[in-house]
């Protein structure tokens, strides 16, 4: 067997455009599997093979390292089916987010519309426990989770996933998830747009939208907002490199031009390193770093 009998392989590829800090390493091969037995498949012939591999979607909440993998990156873009029964709804884990609300909105169907504007795959997101306002996370609405676990397909109920502040288990163990299932509600599609709009023009107006940046760098201390400690630092507008401490939102580093890994890692350090002095509060990391091993 070879790497193409489960999907499209490509070699010695720049994974530039698969980290949204736009972080210029590259990779010895990448494959974007066909479905999920293919996945299956692959896993097993790259652990037989003692085969490194690194399983990547939109690369919004990752630091990867500025040195060339080599090994395999596996995406799961064509992973990417959706299915809706009334307001029953099933996706794949390589949906992009924005695109499986789009689906449901489109069906009448409430819930995820405060999501619309997550960059990344629904995988990501199930993984991180992502939101955007403060009570509402993707898992408001999720019934269950399916992942692979030794090679087989392992579906786990919403009660069984533990689940803190953009933290699940799928953080520390080596599930990997390929779909979720949903219960949503009826609602009315004008009224969801109307919040997806207002969503994206806050974002728009209190995030570094115009420049390459992963997210939010550093989880809220309880009770605590980690940009308004770091803006009170003085910290914004601080660069290593082309990384720099975002002059609009101060828990945003943004690539001002062509930041390493190196430059964003330092910087966090950096920020770290002052806020414990000030404040003697321990910011933590909410980003991905990244080591291929």
């Amino acid at each position: 067997m070879k790497l193409s009998d489960f999907g499209e392989v490509y070699e010695n590829v720049s994974l530039e455009n698969y980290n949204t800090y736009g972080i210029k390493t590259r990779t010895k091969y990448l494959i974007k599997v066909k479905d999920i037995p293919s996945l299956i498949d692959l896993l097993k012939y790259l652990d037989s093979n003692n085969l490194k591999y690194y399983l990547l979607g939109k690369g919004s909440n990752v630091i990867l390292p500025d040195e060339a993998f080599d090994g395999v990156i596996i995406t799961l873009d064509n992973l990417n089916k959706i299915t809706i029964k009334g307001n029953l709804v099933e996706a794949e884990s390589g949906v992009v987010l924005a695109k499986l609300v789009s689906e449901v909105v489109n069906n009448n169907l409430g819930g995820l519309e405060s999501l619309a504007t997550i960059p990344g795959t629904l995988g990501g997101a199930l993984k991180g426990n992502a939101g955007f306002l403060k009570d509402i996370t993707i898992y408001n609405y999720v019934t269950s989770v399916t992942v692979i676990r030794n090679y087989e397909l392992v579906t786990i109920q919403k009660k069984d996933i533990g689940l803190a502040h953009r933290y699940t288990t799928f953080k520390e163990n080596n599930d990997i998830i390929v779909k979720a299932s949903f219960e949503l509600e009826e609602k009315d599609k004008e009224e969801m747009m109307k919040v997806i709009q207002e969503n994206r023009e806050k974002r728009i107006n209190t995030q570094p939208m115009e420049y390459k940046n992963a997210g939010s760098v550093f989880k809220n201390p309880e009770g605590l907002s980690s940009g308004k400690l770091i803006d009170e630092a003085g910290l914004k507008g601080l660069c290593i490199g082309d990384a720099e401490v975002s002059e609009k939102h101060a828990n945003f580093i943004v690539n001002k031009g062509n930041a390493t890994s190196k430059d964003i890692k330092e910087l966090i350090k950096e920020i770290q390193r002052r806020i414990k002095e000030k404040d003697n509060i321990d910011l933590e990391l909410e980003q991905v770093i990244v080591n291929w091993g």
